[in-house]
């Protein structure tokens, strides 16, 4: 696992490249280096890619039929009711470009999860907000643990003779039973974690801190790219690269847009070479 500072930056460089402008080429840069980002991350890396993929396909398919704009006519259809069946080759560029940032982002931030070391992530969170952070921190440990408590409850019933039954209601039923136990176990625990929490001193003084490992030539490469990311996206959001899709699409090819994307693409390899996961 990384510290969490890198691919927290390259994350969110990718995001904002994203979100900054409605250039086709640099949208699908930052697509293309979320994507690495994503590869390079552990395992597994099919599900949060199916999710991203069929996200963007789904507002490339919706938005022609939303949105009632662009010169370029493609197909002349009725308007019914909330859709709209004429199709312009600018609504299908718009849904293609929305697709990718949210696909982008998608990628970016699943990459950012596996990427990071869950512990130093919090205690950098802590830094900002503690007790929000201790509160998300000691859920997710939670959460695991309530689903391990709840096989192990529904095993208890079937070895008691409360044996497997078909259908949806059967499995309400049996789910319902669960609830009272379930609750019960984690107010147990609760006040658990609350009393050692009490014996180790929270919340009775300034904190220690561990000190912080110092950054691998990786993560220090993937630092310097993520810095390099935020400064293209904020010259972007500041206008560095203008395009509008409607009513008229400029031109995809246009010289900044190719330069910016070529930038975008050679950071992202950069920065998924240099924090690539190794087992």
């Amino acid at each position: 696992m990384r510290a969490p500072l890198p691919p927290l930056l390259v994350a969110v460089a990718l995001v904002v490249i994203a979100l900054a402008t409605a250039q086709p080429l640099i949208v699908g840069a930052a697509f293309v280096g979320a994507l690495l980002l994503h590869q390079a991350a552990p395992p597994p890396h099919r599900l949060m890619l199916r999710i991203a993929l069929i996200s963007a396909l789904f507002i490339l398919v919706l938005n022609p039929f939303v949105a009632v704009e662009g010169d370029h006519v493609l197909f002349a259809g009725p308007h019914f009711l909330l859709f709209d069946f004429e199709v312009t080759s600018e609504e299908l560029l718009y849904g293609l470009v929305a697709g990718l940032r949210l696909a982008t982002a998608i990628l970016a931030t699943a990459a950012f999860l596996r990427l990071a070391d869950p512990d130093r992530t919090q205690a950098l969170a802590s830094r900002i907000v503690p007790r929000s952070a201790l509160t998300v921190a000691l859920a997710a440990r939670l959460a695991p643990t309530l689903r391990r408590d709840a096989l192990g409850l529904r095993e208890a019933l079937r070895l008691r003779g409360s044996g497997p039954e078909r259908g949806r209601r059967a499995a309400i039923r049996q789910g319902a039973v669960l609830i009272e136990p379930l609750v019960a176990s984690s107010l147990e625990r609760g006040v658990d974690i609350s009393e050692a929490m009490v014996a180790r001193g929270y919340g009775a003084g300034t904190m220690t801190r561990l000190p912080e490992p110092a950054y691998t030539r990786g993560e220090r490469i993937g630092l310097l790219v993520g810095v390099i990311g935020c400064v293209v996206g904020i010259a972007l959001v500041v206008g560095a690269a203008p395009y509008a899709i409607y009513p008229l699409a400029g031109p995809i090819l246009s010289p900044i847009g190719v330069v910016l994307a070529g930038v975008v693409l050679l950071v992202s390899l950069l920065g998924a070479r240099a924090l690539r996961w190794r087992a």
